[in-house]
């Protein structure tokens, strides 16, 4: 029988009474060999507002020589998910613990490649610029004869993350299977973050406690074969845990601790309108210019359809040129990002009409956004409208409109 605990470190919103996050632990599956499929559903302790994102931390490996099980995650719902397991070798697993964790929080990315085959070098996509910090947890493997490799994280950028596998060239194709999980976060996500290679058995000793962090323990690697039997034990009544061989010799192994993030103090926010010029004019070349076309001078770099850019962390102040062409009987209506936390008076609006002296209108706000962070920006052109958004994630992700400039009927 499965067995499921929870953890009652779980944030409640008292105004709706949602969860925020969840924690526990599950172990205790039944043994399995070739050809043997089971779902095991997990509940949280209430209900999430949003479908969270779960994470698993291997603690507890029990498995013979040339087992072969995979394991995912699936169905995750804002009451509960489930973890479907099967194996593909004739050797017996046994067993495996978990700790999971369910958070719903957008400063923190979850990337599965559950049971990759032949397992290589990965290159994946991921969304927050901002999360550029990053683990690597182990949650499944077949292993057939000799083995000693490592997981780790070899590149991050504001827009993909490489893993990497460390391992025995000799014994490469030993390793059939693994399966891990990616997690991704902003700086403040992390702390202590510390890589063991354990050769014999570990006591942490007592841990500094970290306020709205949980102690995530899991596997990165092994360094054997003889021996498939380890678990990570916390400690009761004090801040620490051993990692053991119960039987055997000692299984060599990487393990990964630290502290992962369930609450955040840091708030990511748009970039505000500083200062605004508006210029009119006549052109009697305008015939020649496109309808619509934005310029950024910190970037070098004109736009005439839509895109998005990522502005890097160093620039704080960002300067604007936005020409629109204004037709006879034609009005453009515009609007700038003021204030985000105004309750009113939040965008600066204007409306300019088009008539014989005028033929085109140009913008040249100045935008400035004090904090160090990578700014997503979606530009969006199209017959007779630009507009110009930021995308924010903190708790939910949310999208911010920085310039909104359409040309109307009079």
């Amino acid at each position: 029988m499965i067995l499921i605990s929870f953890l009652f470190i779980c944030l409640i919103n008292q105004a709706y009474g949602f969860l925020k996050y969840d924690s526990g632990t599950v172990s205790g599956f039944s043994e399995c060999t070739t050809g043997y499929q089971q779902t095991y559903t997990i509940n949280f302790n209430g209900v999430f507002a949003n479908v969270p994102k779960v994470i698993l931390g291997l603690e507890l490996i029990d498995m013979g020589e040339g087992a072969d099980y995979r394991i995912q995650t699936q169905n995750i719902q804002t009451t509960s998910f489930e973890l479907f397991i099967t194996c593909v070798t004739s050797t017996p697993f046994h067993n495996a613990k978990y700790g999971w964790y369910a958070i719903d929080d957008q400063r923190i990315q979850v990337i599965n490649n559950f049971n990759m085959l032949n397992p290589t070098q990965q290159t994946f996509p991921h969304q927050n610029a901002n999360a550029n910090f990053g683990i690597v947890t182990l949650t499944s493997m077949g292993i057939y004869q000799d083995v000693n490799f490592k997981l780790y994280i070899s590149s991050i950028t504001t827009t993909q993350v490489t893993v990497s596998i460390v391992d025995t060239v000799a014994w490469r194709a030993n390793l059939k299977q693994v399966g891990y999980q990616v997690i991704l976060g902003i700086e403040e996500a992390f702390a202590d973050i510390d890589v063991l290679y354990h050769t014999s058995d570990y006591d942490s000793g007592t841990l500094t406690q970290y306020s709205n962090k949980w102690l995530f323990l899991t596997y990165n690697g092994l360094d054997s074969y003889t021996n498939l039997r380890s678990r990570a034990e916390r400690q009761s009544g004090t801040l620490s845990y051993t990692v053991v061989t119960w039987y055997g010799a000692f299984l060599k192994n990487y393990f990964l601790q630290g502290w992962l993030a369930y609450q955040f103090t840091t708030i990511f926010k748009p970039f505000e309108c500083l200062t605004l010029r508006i210029s009119q004019a006549y052109d009697f070349d305008v015939s020649t210019k496109p309808d619509i076309f934005l310029e950024i001078n910190e970037l070098s770099q004109s736009f005439l359809a839509s895109t998005n850019i990522i502005i890097d962390k160093a620039l704080s102040i960002v300067n604007m040129k936005i020409y629109m062409k204004c037709i006879k009987t034609k009005k453009i209506v515009s609007q700038f990002l003021k204030c985000q936390n105004c309750s009113t008076n939040k965008m600066y609006q204007f409306s300019h009409y088009c008539h014989g002296t005028i033929n085109e209108i140009s913008y040249f706000p100045r935008f400035k956004l004090v904090d160090s962070a990578y700014k997503e920006i979606n530009i969006n052109i199209v017959l007779n409208r630009i507009k110009i958004t930021q995308v924010l994630y903190n708790q939910v992700q949310s999208i911010e409109t920085l310039v909104d400039i359409q040309i109307q009927d009079v």
